[in-house]
């Protein structure tokens, strides 16, 4: 559930920092006492929404109201994006490779790119997801047109390793959740690199261990975020590090939310769909 919105009413045990008329972001992982295993049970459809235990800088994170309602609402899968991206700990030099242009390969996009990493290239096999990758400042590669170790090779050259020539990537992080695609990337990965999982399988992928041990690799799974990712992510927003709110392809109004569910459903041409509640 990612949502933002404005303060209506404020407990009387509420620390006196939270005013009404602020604008927020909603941690839904904390938002309720019962925690994160009931996080998508906050109704964040609804018009109103009860925030237990109300505090800033723990379930509500203040919003610059220069930032438009719909960017403010990417704060949360933003934040996923950069907690998968900063799992493996990705220095500026680093060539990196993100799999999958959906909103959290993109916001893992972003969140590289805001923070000085450039030499990124998404991977995808829609030119329009592709495009909103580009507009971030990324590379990218159709495998649908390309092999994916051409494509890979021709943004950032080749290393040899046990007598192959694979791609010299440091990084990968899969936000796709594609077996096929991580079956590639697993034949194709250099000595000592880095892969984080933000991307949620749904079946079993067969790994090998003998090529993890040889290759020393590291493989890290992600989930969710920390305070540090959002407060990351606020000043992402807040200062434009990137253009990351044109992954916003579509906003509804309330009474036309079927027709939203829909979009989303379709996936054509839509990455994030928004519902506006005011």
């Amino acid at each position: 559930m990612k949502w933002s919105g404005e303060v209506v009413q404020v407990g009387a045990d509420i620390s006196a920092d939270i005013k009404v008329g602020m604008r927020v972001g909603i941690n839904p992982i904390t938002a309720k006492r019962v925690g994160r295993r009931k996080s998508l049970e906050c109704s964040g459809f609804s018009q109103y929404v009860l925030i237990e235990d109300a505090a800033l800088n723990y379930n509500l994170y203040e919003m610059d109201q220069n930032i438009p309602l719909e960017a403010a609402v990417l704060m949360e899968p933003l934040s996923v994006g950069r907690h998968g991206a900063f799992r493996v700990n990705p220095q500026r030099a680093d060539k990196v490779v993100v799999l999958g242009a959906g909103p959290i390969g993109l916001s893992a996009t972003a969140s590289l790119i805001a923070e000085g990493i450039t030499n990124v290239c998404v991977v995808d096999i829609e030119d329009w997801r592709l495009q909103k990758a580009t507009e971030l400042g990324a590379v990218t590669v159709n495998t649908k047109k390309e092999d994916l170790a051409e494509g890979l090779t021709k943004h950032f050259g080749a290393v040899n390793v046990y007598g192959q020539t694979v791609p010299d990537v440091d990084v990968f992080i899969d936000a796709a959740g594609a077996p096929v695609l991580f079956e590639n990337v697993m034949k194709i990965v250099k000595s000592q690199a880095k892969i984080s999982i933000i991307a949620v399988y749904k079946n079993e992928v067969p790994v090998s261990l003998s090529q993890i041990m040889s290759k020393e690799l590291q493989i890290q799974g992600a989930s969710g975020y920390t305070h540090e990712d959002i407060t990351k992510v606020v000043d992402h927003l807040t200062n434009k590090k990137t253009n990351i709110a044109n992954i916003v392809t579509q906003v509804y109004k309330l009474d036309d939310i079927q027709e939203a569910f829909n979009a989303a459903i379709e996936a054509k041409e839509a990455i994030k769909v928004v519902v506006d509640l005011s």
